[in-house]
């Protein structure tokens, strides 16, 4: 059975100001998300994991770095441009509660109707194009790594829109389940071509107190 490990990138001054965030923007690491990554490299490392598949945005590549900081084992990295986070065109650096009182329509659809949103008015990406990609990535990194567990560091809708399509659910329920935290984990067992859920959003190791 092989394990996929998924890790949404820590929290950035842009999360914190309620700023959207997409695949066009970054912002630095917040102190705390810097600290969180450290700890979850050291649960991770006591699992023996030997590949990385990163976004290349900043925040991605710098969760990626505090986690492999952790590893004893050698290990490979890939930066990976079809693993960043979903594209929301004009949206992007803008307030969250400000597009949610100009686009009252669209962003409920983003939200609670994935199937309706239609982002073209923004120049943005629709669910189906970036489940595609997503789910391009992980394809692509089980043909390399067929038999062996991996890791994947990227960005909240990114990976719960295409976790949830691996496990076959429709684009209407991919915002059904409970949003990814920052440095959780999330992990998929695959077998025989099939994919189960052992773990969503996991903070359980984010509990350890530094020493």
């Amino acid at each position: 059975m092989q394990r996929l490990f998924f890790v949404r990138h820590g929290k950035t001054e842009l999360n914190q100001g309620n700023y959207v965030q997409g695949g066009g923007i970054d912002s630095p690491l917040l102190e705390e998300s810097r600290k969180d990554a450290g700890k979850t490299g050291e649960f991770l490392n006591t699992e023996g994991i030997r590949h990385v598949i990163v976004s290349p945005q900043e925040r991605t590549v710098q969760t990626a770095e505090l986690i492999t900081k952790e590893f004893t084992l050698s290990y490979t990295i890939d930066f990976v441009e079809d693993f960043k986070e979903m594209k929301y065109g004009d949206w992007e650096g803008l307030l969250i509660p400000d597009i949610e009182k100009q686009y009252p329509t669209l962003f409920h659809h983003l939200r609670k109707q994935p199937e309706l949103y239609d982002p073209k008015t923004i120049s943005g990406e629709t669910y189906e194009q970036l489940t595609a990609r997503g789910r391009k990535t992980i394809q692509d990194a089980i043909a390399e790594y067929p038999e062996e567990d991996i890791l994947f560091v990227g960005h909240s809708i990114l990976i719960m829109c295409t976790v949830l399509s691996l496990l076959g659910k429709g684009v209407e329920n991919y915002r059904s389940f409970p949003p990814l935290n920052n440095t959780s984990i999330t992990i998929l067992n695959r077998e025989d071509g099939h994919f189960t859920l052992e773990k969503w959003n996991g903070t359980e190791h984010l509990e350890k107190t530094n020493e």
